[in-house]
């Protein structure tokens, strides 16, 4: 999540600071208190794993986000395990503790204080490391068996790439600035891999993850991906909406708890008082190979007009749908301008096998606001002759298919 409309808030975050005062200590009960009330009897549906690294500045949405969890709280057949390091400099509120814990979302009215299940107090821990995802991911399996499991990534994003955010150090995903580190795209599957079970739904609440590069490098690490192609608001998803229709229907399945996590958080997004330009889709992780290989036919099909129809690949380039980053397009507006602009039999037959391929992987598709209008639920890097870093060739998807490598080093000015 880059942008992320802090001034708003910064009101809140006073009354949450008073409150602290006025509730003492605050930050939960004592560990352990309530956990037999959820393990010991039976697997539950779900498992949601959030790894909320607010050691950052959204540290004061990880408190609200927090306190919409606590609005539902987890039931026998839900179970919602958080896992939330905070910063020293952002928020002062509920004790105003600095580490990092793992607590039982328990329900709780009191929208400003959090009550849960104090599991753990970790200290100051590393949540830009892919050995803590890795643990917290082994931990919650092994600790709250379910049927299902979904883990949530909460955090700043920045899709594939690293990119300089608030200091001098690249990051990508969890961005912890106590440590200075963040995950690497290249680095997930190993995270990932800890999993006892299949991770049947991973969410990415954070900027821009929603990329073919990243369904592609963790296909084999989950079933089904949510996420955003733009960089949403700092309030992120609204997790009371989306929680409450899990424990109302427990039994879905991975694609109607995506479908479910999509339609709250564009529909809140689209309600007067908190609109914003928004996108989510939900992608079949089993069906992102096809999009993969007809990426490359098109990459393919294209090269050979690099200095013929520079002009209209540049123009391709400059008018597809785009987002925070520029040099993030839309995979299908992308392939829809290029074909558009440059007659090719080979071009055409190549998009028309991307559009199948994408109609079979993207499973659900929503998005508000005019400067989104033309997404499609996949974005792809397009960066401008001259911006292309060579480092994109260690992502699984540009050595297994190498042709759309080839096209963006081939682009002309």
């Amino acid at each position: 999540m880059v942008q992320r409309l802090k001034q708003r808030w910064l009101p809140l975050i006073a009354v949450l600071a008073a409150l602290a005062v006025l509730a003492g200590c605050g930050g939960g009960r004592s560990p352990g208190s309530a956990t037999g009330v959820f393990k010991g009897a039976g697997d539950g549906d779900w498992t949601v794993l959030v790894y909320m690294n607010a050691d950052n500045d959204l540290e004061p949405y990880g408190i609200i986000n927090f306190n919409q969890m606590e609005q539902v709280g987890s039931t026998a057949r839900v179970r919602i395990i958080v896992q939330f390091d905070r910063s020293p400099g952002y928020d002062s509120s509920n004790g105003n503790w600095t580490g990092c814990r793992r607590y039982l979302v328990t329900k709780d009215s009191n929208p400003d204080i959090i009550n849960s299940t104090l599991l753990q107090d970790m200290g100051e821990v590393d949540m830009g490391s892919p050995d803590t995802l890795r643990d917290f991911v082994r931990w919650g399996q092994q600790n709250y068996p379910a049927s299902h499991y979904c883990l949530v990534i909460w955090n700043h994003g920045s899709g594939w790439r690293m990119a300089t955010r608030l200091t001098t150090t690249p990051r990508n995903v969890s961005f912890d600035d106590t440590s200075g580190t963040s995950i690497r795209t290249v680095d997930m599957p190993y995270a990932l891999a800890a999993a006892t079970r299949p991770i049947d739904l991973l969410a990415f609440d954070a900027s821009l993850m929603q990329m073919l590069e990243i369904a592609y490098e963790i296909r084999g690490s989950a079933v089904v991906l949510t996420g955003s192609e733009e960089s949403p608001p700092g309030e992120g998803y609204p997790y009371d909406r989306w929680l409450a229709r899990l424990l109302a229907s427990p039994g879905m399945d991975a694609r109607e708890l995506g479908t479910a996590i999509s339609q709250e958080y564009v529909g809140y997004f689209a309600e007067p008082g908190h609109q914003y330009s928004v996108t989510q889709s939900v992608v079949d992780l089993a069906n992102i190979q096809p999009v993969a290989q007809a990426a490359d036919d098109l990459a393919k099909a294209v090269i050979p007009h690099a200095s013929t129809d520079a002009d209209a690949l540049r123009a391709a380039r400059q008018n597809a749908q785009a987002y925070a980053f520029d040099i993030y397009k839309d995979l299908l507006d992308y392939a829809r301008v290029v074909n558009q602009l440059v007659p090719d039999p080979n071009i055409s037959a190549a998009y028309s096998r991307l559009q199948s391929a994408l109609s079979a992987a993207v499973l659900f598709e929503a998005h508000t606001g005019a400067s989104v209008e033309r997404g499609h639920g996949l974005s792809v890097y397009v960066p401008a002759p001259g911006d292309y870093l060579t480092r994109y060739e260690n992502l699984s998807f540009s050595r297994d298919y190498p042709n759309w490598a080839a096209w963006l080093k081939a682009q002309k000015l």
